[in-house]
């Protein structure tokens, strides 16, 4: 297939290298022409083992293009890709102006049906967003053409994130469409050979199973911290209490480790932002609220602890400057 994914951060430079690994023609689009320019280069902005390798291999067999015309990576491409960023707006909820923007570009662009997936992590609504943008461009032309708004959330791990994309756990697309759904299942099919978890289910379950993935995480993550701090109060060991609970099916090892609390790129402003989506509905999100509230003390917690470390070793005169 030929496909275009605009945005060359983490998500849209691993997304489109992957596709094209599988034998899709992939243009990469940014506004960015430095990057763009390294990337023709052979310079990769990010450090993803075993990206740059990929990114060689698909360039020089034709594979994997990168540039800054999207006009002309639209014009040539059935599927489109939105892999922007959506940083934390001023009161918690994600800004979707790039979002928004892209979906202008296309709509602009677009010369017959496409289908536009947004691979960016966006708030549930967001698909409607990007569809009214589109049409308004369309409007705007005088032209009518067929096109279908996916949702595809992305579930990398950072320093895993080719496997995580080479073979997914799960692969969720949210359609309205069933001609978009059979697109996107096709775009899959060579991910998922042995392991058919492919999900398709509307647009809206798409766009929250992402926020909702993450706050579960972080939710691990402030609990593992919470029990670590009564573990020292009534001295009992954190560890073996992982152990414990962790050999449990139902709750497993991953994300149960006690430290500083969740941070990066995701967690704080998707936690955030699922909160802010709650709060316009009239809901409270008491749980989240609560992990978020953990997760703040906690960085409180490991100054304290420094503290009486160093008071312990005879260091008074020191903290002091704290």
């Amino acid at each position: 297939m030929n496909i275009c994914v605009i945005g060359t951060g983490y998500v849209g430079l691993v997304a489109g290298t992957c596709f094209a690994e599988s034998g899709n023609d992939v243009t990469c689009v940014d506004i960015d022409a430095k990057k763009i320019d390294r990337l023709n280069n052979g310079e990769v902005p990010i450090y993803e083992p075993g990206l740059e390798e990929l990114i060689k291999r698909n360039k020089e067999d034709g594979r994997l293009k990168f540039t800054i015309d999207l006009s002309a990576a639209v014009k040539g491409s059935l599927i489109c890709f939105i892999a922007v960023g959506t940083p934390p707006g001023e009161a918690g909820s994600a800004d979707l102006k790039y979002v928004l923007e892209v979906a202008e570009g296309i709509g602009k662009a677009m010369d017959g049906y496409r289908v536009i997936v947004d691979k960016s992590t966006v708030p549930v609504g967001t698909a409607d967003k990007v569809k009214n943008a589109v049409r308004s461009e369309l409007q705007t032309r005088g032209v009518s053409y067929d096109f279908d708004v996916v949702s595809n959330p992305e579930f990398l791990k950072e320093g895993a994130a080719i496997g995580d994309f080479m073979k997914p756990d799960r692969v969720v697309i949210g359609a309205d469409s069933k001609k978009a759904a059979e697109t996107m299942e096709d775009l899959y099919s060579p991910f998922v050979m042995k392991n058919n978890r492919i999900l398709i289910m509307d647009v809206k379950s798409a766009e929250m199973t992402k926020y909702a993935a993450n706050a579960m995480l972080a939710t691990k993550i402030s609990f593992i911290n919470e029990i670590a701090s009564l573990c020292e109060l009534v001295g009992a060991d954190v560890a073996n209490v992982r152990r414990g609970i962790g050999s449990d099916s139902r709750i497993g090892f991953e994300f149960l480790f006690p430290g500083v609390g969740y941070g990066g790129s995701c967690f704080p402003k998707d936690v955030q932002a699922i909160i802010r989506t709650a709060s316009g509905y009239g809901y409270e999100m008491k749980i989240l609220k609560a992990v978020e509230a953990v997760n703040y003390r906690q960085k409180e917690v490991l100054v304290d602890r420094i503290l009486r470390h160093l008071n312990g070793a005879g260091v008074r005169g020191r903290t002091a400057k704290l």
